[in-house]
């Protein structure tokens, strides 16, 4: 009896144990019923899952209370399939997910599917990024509607100015706030030897290849989250991680060359001393104090512009099972810039780990170590830059004298040496880096904590030796910045669903610190270039030193609320920053809804319907640390006494820029998910910006700090992604984007312009990035429309001194008179309108991409003219400047008589003359590759080979006369925008290469 009981109960056992455990099976395809090899299947409600085999097979042991799978595979669409009693083998086939709704991004702290967005985000994905030769992170932006990129230099590794729908701010930052895995990181440039406007750029750090996707978030909705940062969108950057399955090995390599974009046509020698007797008379022949020699005819862009190597190598490998997956991956990239003796190289190493110890905890552990040297040269907006020179030195200056000399005239710095003998090495050693772990404390909550790391430390070691312009006797310069940011977050999420309606909930707090420590010194007066160290030198020209830092104290909550097609998410942010006083504390709020009218059945020819809607409010801390504050300095020494003196009045009252946008949004969907629309229209008002505003000069001081003025940008955007074909052999995906943006400046104080760079202002009821001038109206052809304006005015002159050949301007007040009232608004930076067109083609293993990129209505200050095309002094001028200069009337309107004096400098007077248009259209990246058949590289035991061609900048069409319309003299300034003086021009490149798979 007892051995019966005891059998019953074994086999009673069994069928449980059985039920608890089924197994089924299932096959995985697409509609033309190709095999989705690697597609993930998992239990929805648990850490159960594995992969579809080569024949999208799979097999899997269910739990008891099972009741769907999730299916997914990059590139289609998600699908739950519910799991049916007695039932063990199914039949699984997945729609391609054409245009990405199904694709899981994150926005704020919470991930969410593209469908189900309300706010405004663009995504660019990993082939994306890299797909422009030295790409960084910032280059791969511009394929985002609604952001301008500008790269203000053309040498490698130098800074980027990045616009998010507009400009916000004056005095503090413009960039978005860039957040990789989560970690808000370190962005700017920190070089303190100036090398003219160029900058450098501490983004320049993070490797491209590690990098999974980039999301850029750029309405208040979705930005408040972020808070006093977010003002100016936010890029989140996700690295690579590990997949389920056999473990990957790849070897991406790639070698090509980078050579300058366009040169400018100056005059040769001969044209030289031409231009010299038509300016000097038969005193020409002297000029320059014997430094010009008339046997030679240097032509100095050739003699430093090269076409110079690029390479890059990544080595990656990743894998893992259920519970842990991992990445790791080592970079170096090496790019020699077009100038010759600029170069910038990065050795990168990463590692990305995914843990789940049990059911309940995770742990993520996110590393990456990088060391980049970035050899600098002289640059723009100065007289001892390698570009300048060669544009403006005579050629009939010899490379070197018969003594073995760098030749030069005129105070002007040989173009030669300045790519030869000057050594700028800005060094940096960083890590970044994040350990989380993530436990449910329920099956609807679930806590959250992370720790995240940057730690940037840079060097600068500069030798000018005395064969330089710059130095009598030689010069040392070296510096330290040490920055280091620390990231504490506490998370609780909780997610659950009642009915038709989900549910998903964060709170938490974020605590950031700031510190930083800089250091620097120079040193003059060598005992000669051979003795390049500090302790040789006669002259310590001066030492500096400063240590301070910051705190950021957080508190968030979001809510995101799911009813059928009715989608609402909420956020705040609470952010306390020791960059204040009196207001320490700022409250960010946002808002959106949505309202999807085909999620329960199709509306006419739409799959997706959306309209959306939100509000927020972000706001701007990028200011200094104490900005706020009263500062005091030492070096106010009475005799041999030391003392301080204050430096700064500080401002108690100083509060947040802060930045309300309204956004409004339609997404649309058609043939089957292959067709997507997105518009949207936004509206951004910025007050309380943070200005100088000026004070008596009884107070001991010219200006203070305070809230004085205001901005709005308002725009529209839109963006078309549809798939042409798409079949087994042959796809074709096209992506239209168009960006339209008005700036507006609304306020200053007592609304009073103020005037930076050249010819930029500032001014109420103008976009910022606004040129400030005179208007020309042709030039005088005889002396009898001279007489006819000065017969205007009984005071004086129309023109003090004009004559034939001489720029007639346009007497704006109608006084007679041409003075500095008739100055007018004749032109801005900031384009009307952004755009890009996007093409993947692919033909079996072959594969073509191409980008066009748009920049309409924007101006160039090409303050390049007043000096090569002045036609006043020793300058080389241009070819077309000295060939079309006025010589007789009827010569034209274009290029004045060549002539000194008062003339002259009325014919450089900022003016539109000076002004052109910057509009351009350029193929940005061009991509072929050719991809070889499983077949056939199964024989080498390879998974896979590619090989590819890619072209960057290769076609640039404008009317811009100069190197090159996308440039900034003053580097990363926020108001002084579109100036070009004398400015290296970005590269063109072609590069080949071969992607491996092991």
């Amino acid at each position: 009896m007892h051995r019966l009981l005891l059998l019953s109960w074994v086999l009673l056992m069994s069928c449980f144990a059985a039920v608890s455990a089924q197994q089924i099976t299932g096959k995985i395809t697409d509609k033309e019923g190709v095999p989705m090899i690697g597609a993930s299947v998992f239990v929805i409600g648990t850490t159960t899952g594995t992969v579809a085999d080569i024949d999208g097979n799979f097999t899997l042991n269910v739990p008891e209370n099972a009741k769907k799978l999730a299916v997914s595979y990059t590139g289609f669409s998600t699908q739950n399939i519910p799991l049916i009693a007695g039932q063990t083998a199914y039949q699984i086939t997945l729609a391609n997910d054409g245009i990405g709704l199904d694709e899981v991004i994150v926005v704020g702290y919470s991930p969410v599917r593209r469908k189900d967005l309300v706010g405004a985000v663009a995504s660019i994905a990993s082939e994306d990024i890299t797909r422009e030769s030295g790409a960084t992170v910032q280059s791969a932006l511009r394929q985002a509607p609604g952001v301008v990129v500008q790269q203000s230099s053309g040498a490698p590794g130098s800074g980027f100015n990045v616009r998010v729908r507009g400009v916000t701010s004056v005095n503090a930052d413009n960039e978005p706030l860039f957040v990789v895995d989560g970690v808000p990181v370190i962005a700017g440039s920190f070089a303190q030897q100036g090398v003219g406007g160029q900058s450098s750029n501490a983004l320049a750090d993070i490797n491209p290849a590690d990098i999974e996707s980039m999301e850029i978030l750029k309405d208040a909705s979705t930005t408040a989250i972020y808070g006093s940062r977010a003002a100016n969108g936010v890029v989140l950057i996700t690295t690579k991680s590990g997949k389920a399955g056999k473990t990957k090995i790849s070897l991406n390599s790639s070698y090509g060359f980078n050579e300058v974009i366009n040169k400018v046509d100056v005059v040769d020698g001969t044209q030289y001393n031409q231009y010299l007797r038509e300016r000097f008379g038969a005193g020409g022949d002297v000029i320059g104090g014997g430094g010009l020699d008339t046997t030679v005819s240097s032509n100095w862009q050739d003699l430093i512009f090269d076409r110079n190597p690029v390479q890059s190598h990544q080595l990656s490998m990743s894998g893992g099972d259920l519970k842990t997956k991992f990445y790791a991956s080592l970079g170096y990239d090496n790019e020699n810039g077009a100038l010759n003796g600029t170069n910038f190289t990065r050795y990168s190493g990463r590692v990305n780990l995914d843990h789940r110890a049990t059911d309940k905890l995770g742990v993520n552990f996110n590393l990456s170590y990088t060391n980049s040297d970035n050899k600098r040269i002289q640059g723009d907006n100065n007289i001892y830059g390698a570009v300048s020179a060669a544009l403006l030195l005579p050629p009939q200056v010899p490379v070197r004298r018969e003594d073995g000399s760098y030749g030069s005239v005129f105070g002007l710095e040989n173009p030669v040496a300045a790519t030869e003998v000057y050594d700028n090495h800005l060094v940096t050693n960083r890590i970044i880096g994040n350990i989380s772990a993530s436990y449910s404390l329920l099956d609807e909550l679930s806590l959250k904590v992370k720790l995240g790391v940057d730690n940037l430390n840079l060097r600068e070691n500069v030798f000018e030796p005395s064969s330089l312009q710059s130095t009598a006797q030689g010069l040392i310069f070296e510096a330290s910045n040490l920055r280091t940011r620390i990231i504490n977050e506490y998370l609780a999420t909780y997610t659950d669903q009642f009915g038709s309606t989900s549910l998903s909930t964060t709170v938490g707090a974020i605590y950031q610190r700031d510190d930083i420590r800089r250091n620097s010194f120079e040193t003059n007066d060598l005992p000669s270039d051979n003795f390049p160290s500090a302790d040789a030198a006669a002259t310590p020209a001066f030492t500096s030193g400063d240590k301070f830092g910051s705190t950021l104290n957080s508190y968030i909550f979001s809510a995101n609320v799911n009813n059928g097609g009715l989608y609402v998410t909420a956020s705040f942010r609470a952010d306390g920053s020791s960059r204040f006083i009196n207001n320490r504390w700022g409250y960010f709020p946002g808002i959106a809804a949505g309202y999807n009218f085909a999620n329960l059945n199709p509306v006419g020819p739409f799959d997706l319907l959306k309209a959306r809607v939100s509000y927020g409010q972000t706001g701007n801390n990028n200011i200094g640390d104490f900005e706020a504050r009263p500062l005091f300095a030492g070096g106010a020494s009475y005799l041999t006494t030391p003392g301080i003196s204050q430096s700064q009045l500080g401002n108690p009252d100083l509060v947040w820029e802060t930045t309300n946008q309204i956004n409004v949004g339609l997404d649309m969907a058609l043939a089957e998910n292959r067709i997507g629309i997105t518009l949207d229209f936004y509206q951004k008002n910025t007050s309380d910006l943070i200005l100088n505003r000026p004070i008596p000069s009884s107070s001991g001081f010219g200006q203070v700090i305070a809230n004085v003025g205001s901005m709005q940008n308002t725009g529209i955007e839109a963006a078309v992604t549809f798939e042409t074909f798409n079949n087994a052999d042959f796809s074709w995906t096209t992506q239209l984007s168009a960006a339209y943006n008005k700036n507006e400046v609304t306020e200053l104080f007592n609304d009073q312009p103020q005037d930076f760079g050249f010819a930029t202002r500032l001014a109420v009821g103008q976009p910022v990035g606004s040129f400030f001038g005179l208007e020309t109206d042709g030039i005088y052809q005889n002396q009898a429309a001279i007489d006819a304006d000065n017969s205007l005015s009984e005071d004086r002159d129309y023109i003090p001194g004009a004559a034939p050949g001489d720029f007639r301007f346009v007497d704006q007040d109608g006084n007679g008179i041409i003075n500095d009232d008739d100055r007018t608004f004749i032109g801005q930076a900031l384009p009307d309108v952004t755009a890009g067109i996007d093409n993947k083609l692919t033909y079996k293993g072959l594969e073509l991409d191409f980008f066009l990129q748009f920049s309409l209505g924007n101006d160039v200050y090409n303050n390049n003219l007043a000096f090569a095309e002045g036609l006043n002094g020793v300058f080389a001028p241009t070819v077309r400047a000295f060939e079309g200069a006025w010589r007789q009337e009827g010569d034209g309107n274009m290029f004045p008589r060549i002539v000194g004096g008062a003339s002259a400098e009325n014919n450089r007077q900022d003016s539109d003359r000076l002004v052109e248009d910057g509009s351009f259209m350029r193929l940005k990246t061009i991509n072929l590759a050719y991809s070889f058949e499983d077949g056939l590289i199964d024989r080498i035991g390879l998974q896979s080979l590619r090989l590819f061609v890619r072209g960057t900048n290769l076609v640039t069409v404008t009317d811009y006369s100069f190197f090159d319309p996308e440039v900034n003299s003053f580097g990363n300034s926020n108001v002084a925008l579109g100036t070009d003086f004398l400015t290296l021009p970005i590269s063109k490149s072609v590069v080949f290469g071969v992607n491996v798979g092991f």
